[in-house]
């Protein structure tokens, strides 16, 4: 009887080792992949001319080149935004922000800015500085990042004066983006990335942005560290700003949708911890006479996943409430601990004799298949999470 109840247990641990390591290798082979909206080589910004411009007649406009190139009254001036993607060099689910790199161009109508080229001049170039000063002495839409934590980083700027009366700014960027993280589910977290991209200075009544259906570019050697990419959007949307009472901002919203790499954390983390564990459930193959060493061995492998934890301590994000990760390292914590007080009170009361010895064997075969049995239905329930 005890020979095939050691078989059977035998088999119950080859069968929930081929459950972790199996569904951890289902969950990386079953990955989402990435379904990018939009993909291109760009290692320059496009200046192509966009005719949907409304250009206001000069003659009618003010003569204060500070003022907006818009009539009294009117209607307000399209803005044309268009954004493209190099890369998300970083996500920072603790500090809730990612780094964005790429290009952000930025097309307006001002004929009062033709003056300033040549009769022979198609287009006018300013570079960098130039580009910056010029600006300066000119109306301009104000667009950038609304959500960006500490300031833009630009290493190429460019303004082209075009002899129909657009100003076109391109803008080589890197950014650090505000983000709303949720790790509730880690390591099978998914996270949807904002970029908001509007005026700071203008509302709707004075820069309505255009949304044209392209307004974003991804590169198609596009990815993230660590994340798939599950999908890329982007949409004009009207928004109130409570900073601005109760004006009402036109703003370009990109939407990033990104899922954590589990891999690392299933095999450096989580399988073998489930592995430790699951050893310890081995105490009950030591002699009910040998508390010694039943505790020793159950306490051993307790104490070596708690070394092996405060070692990986610093790979998982450090959130103020519990993950899924953080549950099920705890119930393979208590999970242990349970075993130790099982070990300890089998062994006292195999220390009455008699008829207690029928009790500690029906116990004994309890726990022979309800510890096994509980450990792969928790593990079972750990892994599917990855497909929800």
């Amino acid at each position: 009887m005890r020979r095939s109840l050691r078989r059977f247990f035998g088999g119950l641990f080859g069968l929930s080792l081929v459950c972790i390591l199996g569904l951890g290798s289902w969950n990386g082979l079953a990955a989402p992949q990435p379904k990018l909206a939009a993909a291109a080589d760009r290692t320059k910004p496009d200046t192509s001319a966009n005719a949907a411009l409304n250009c206001f007649p000069v003659d009618r406009l003010s003569k204060d080149r500070l003022a907006s190139p818009i009539l009294k009254g009117g209607e307000p001036l399209d803005v044309e935004v268009k954004l493209h993607v190099d890369e998300i060099p970083a996500i920072s689910s603790t500090d809730d922000q990612f780094q964005l790199e790429g290009f952000l161009d930025v097309a307006w109508c001002d004929p009062r800015l033709v003056a300033d080229l040549d009769a022979e001049e198609d287009e006018r170039v300013y570079a960098n500085e130039g580009a910056i000063d010029y600006l300066k002495a000119i109306w301009n839409p104000q667009i950038t990042f609304i959500n960006e934590i500490g300031e833009t980083v630009g290493d190429d700027l460019n303004l082209t004066i075009f002899k129909d009366g657009r100003a076109e700014i391109q803008r080589r960027f890197t950014v650090s983006l505000e983000s709303n993280s949720d790790v509730h589910r880690f390591p099978f977290d998914r996270q949807k990335l904002e970029g908001q991209i509007a005026s700071f200075a203008w509302d709707a009544r004075v820069v309505r942005l255009i949304d044209d259906g392209h307004n974003l570019t991804v590169s198609k050697a596009f990815g993230i560290p660590d994340w798939n990419v599950i999908g890329f959007s982007s949409k004009v949307i009207a928004y109130d700003d409570p900073d601005h009472g109760d004006d009402v901002f036109s703003m370009l919203k990109l939407q990033v949708d990104v899922a954590r790499k589990s891999d690392y954390y299933l095999y450096k983390i989580f399988v073998p911890l489930g592995i430790l564990s699951f050893t310890s459930i081995f105490f009950l193959a030591v002699p009910i006479s040998e508390i010694g060493d039943r505790i020793s061995f159950v306490s051993g492998l307790l104490f070596t996943t708690l070394a092996y934890q405060l070692i990986i301590a610093s790979s998982v994000p450090r959130v103020p409430y519990f993950t899924l990760g953080d549950t099920y390292t705890l119930f393979l914590f208590f999970f242990m601990v349970a075993e130790v007080f099982i070990a300890y009170g089998i062994s006292l009361v195999d220390r009455f004799g008699g008829e207690t010895k029928v009790l500690v064997n029906r116990v004994e075969l309890g726990c022979e298949i309800v510890l096994p049995l509980l450990f792969v239905l928790v593990n079972v329930y750990f892994y599917s999470q990855a497909r929800l």
